[in-house]
């Protein structure tokens, strides 16, 4: 299985993810706060959600441990993360245990802001590329854990969108005295991830130590910050990476070309993306779709939708992280209304195009016209 990102959630890396929770990068400690009465309004609610998310966005750099579980009928798992994050763009995460066999302990995403390594060690893989410096801001960067990339894609809402309220009793997390604010999603399902649940903000600083959230459809979350430090020195060398010796290297992309069973049905995928994903209608009875992963990029979230026709198998990726990639070179065709290519210079033919916001990649055995055929059929 793929290690950019089987998938998840996030990572979620998700996974949701890349792995985890906040943080962008560049700045100020914050002021200590004063406990929260238990007859706060819900204004006072967001303000304490703004002010811990403006620490961790104005953050110059981050050191986090961060572990997320994930109950779910679809996914289930308990994952550590080490994070260490530096503005503008570098970033390096380390898993330290995992209950997840897709996700080893020892697995190493490292970006010095304008390239990516992702290290299996069980595979002994590195996955590589070049990154956009300017998707660095978020937290946790590229991950290749599903629950890192959960994290990344409720981190946002969860802080500036969410209906928050303060819980009149307070609660006590690895020591820390804390306020409990109760948050809900105020977008529909469709519009993104459907959520309620409690974030637990450190009364002394403001910051996270806690979040226990039910993803409506797919799973509660828990996530656990025991370590969080903003704006320590931290040694350059964390940031760069060399493959070790007889190491296979390979570009970070090709982790998605080896069809597997998806861990998300089409439904989830969607709620998890925000955003409507192509596929195969029902009605083509010929197809059976087996499930989706999602692949975290230095770009953001690629869903990876697996085929079936009779012995045949194929995948179809999409998303906005393949819109601002460039066409693979190949033989080029026009395609939906727009210009595609069919390349086959690797071990799988791809046939890519982009419409409506997203990149969309058919990649399996199949030869032109077979693609071509598939493509025409997405809806």
């Amino acid at each position: 299985m793929s290690t950019l990102m089987r998938r998840c959630c996030c990572s979620v890396s998700l996974l949701l993810l890349p792995v985890m929770l906040l943080l962008l990068a560049a700045c100020n400690s914050g002021q200590t706060q004063q406990p929260t009465s238990s007859s706060a309004s819900s204004a006072n609610a967001q303000q304490l959600l703004q002010q811990s998310e403006q620490q961790l966005t104005a953050a110059r750099t981050l050191h986090a441990v961060v572990t997320i579980q994930i109950d779910g009928e679809t996914y289930q798992g308990t994952l550590t993360s080490e994070i260490w994050k530096a503005a503008p763009a570098r970033s390096r995460s380390l898993i330290l245990r995992s209950t997840l066999s897709d996700f080893p302990v020892g697995e190493l995403t490292v970006s010095n802001g304008g390239k990516l390594w992702v290290y299996n060690p069980v595979r002994h893989i590195v996955y590589t590329g070049n990154v956009n410096s300017q998707d660095g801001s978020a937290l946790f960067g590229s991950s290749s854990n599903p629950a890192n990339q959960l994290t990344l894609n409720l981190i946002d809402p969860i802080f500036s969108q969410s209906r928050a309220t303060v819980a009149p009793q307070s609660a006590t997390v690895d020591g820390h005295s804390a306020t409990i604010v109760h948050v809900t999603s105020q977008q529909s399902a469709t519009a993104g991830p459907d959520y309620s649940g409690d974030v637990y903000l450190d009364r002394s600083s403001d910051l996270p130590l806690k979040l226990v959230l039910n993803l409506q459809g797919f799973a509660q979350v828990t996530l656990q910050l025991p370590t969080l430090e903003l704006n320590r020195s931290l040694a350059d060398s964390l940031f760069s990476f060399t493959p070790p010796a007889n190491a296979q290297v390979a570009p970070l992309l090709q982790a998605s070309a080896t069809p597997t069973s998806g861990t998300l049905t089409l439904g989830q995928a969607e709620q998890l993306a925000g955003y409507h994903l192509l596929s195969i209608p029902s009605s083509q009875s010929d197809y059976q779709l087996e499930g989706v992963d999602v692949l975290s990029t230095a770009s953001g979230q690629v869903f990876v939708l697996h085929y079936l026709k009779g012995d045949q198998s194929f995948s179809i990726l999409e998303g906005k992280a393949l819109a601002n990639e460039p066409l693979p070179s190949g033989t080029t065709l026009t395609l939906r209304g727009t210009t595609a290519t069919y390349s086959t210079g690797s071990d799988n033919p791809t046939l890519s195009w982009k419409e409506q916001g997203l990149g969309i990649r058919i990649s399996g055995d199949l030869d032109e016209q077979e693609a071509i055929a598939i493509a025409n059929l997405l809806s």
